[in-house]
């Protein structure tokens, strides 16, 4: 039977309030709420050590029902990489209006193609007899043998 690690990293399910999380984590954990600071900083937090998927499985629903997100891994791997913390405001960030050119790199140069070589015969004076692929007639296989039967 395998075994797993779980890892709290301080992640979020989107749209979650991060207030209410911060307050489910620190009841699942036991913790007062000023103490849970720590365990949103991004580092790994191992919640449970060698346990089987259907135990990771409920600590999962349970942390998603918190509003948090758990890391699994196989009993015995590294942990899961930190990770950066959500900014608490929007960084300085706008969304642009509709339609607005938000970037501004000059496009490529036109592809150059030498198409000298080409010609164009006239509107439907073509045929695809040329693309026809002659195939080889299936043969059709002895029914004679087979009955139809009421029931």
């Amino acid at each position: 039977m395998q075994e797993f690690d779980i890892y709290f990293r301080g992640e979020i399910v989107p749209d979650a309030d991060p207030a209410t999380v911060r307050r489910e984590v620190a009841r699942l954990f036991k913790v007062q709420e000023d103490a849970v600071d720590r365990l949103f900083d991004g580092q790994p937090v191992r919640v449970k050590k060698a346990i089987d998927v259907d135990t990771a499985s409920r600590y999962r629903a349970l942390f998603r029902d918190a509003g948090a997100l758990l890391q699994i891994v196989p009993s015995g791997e590294p942990a899961p990489p930190a990770v950066t913390p959500p900014a608490s405001d929007d960084a300085g960030m706008s969304l642009a209006e509709p339609g607005a050119i938000i970037d501004h790199t000059p496009p490529p140069p036109p592809a150059e193609i030498d198409t000298s070589a080409l010609s164009a015969l006239p509107p439907n004076s073509g045929s695809l007899e040329d693309c026809k692929v002659d195939k080889a007639p299936r043969p059709i296989p002895d029914i004679s043998h087979l009955q139809i039967v009421d029931s």
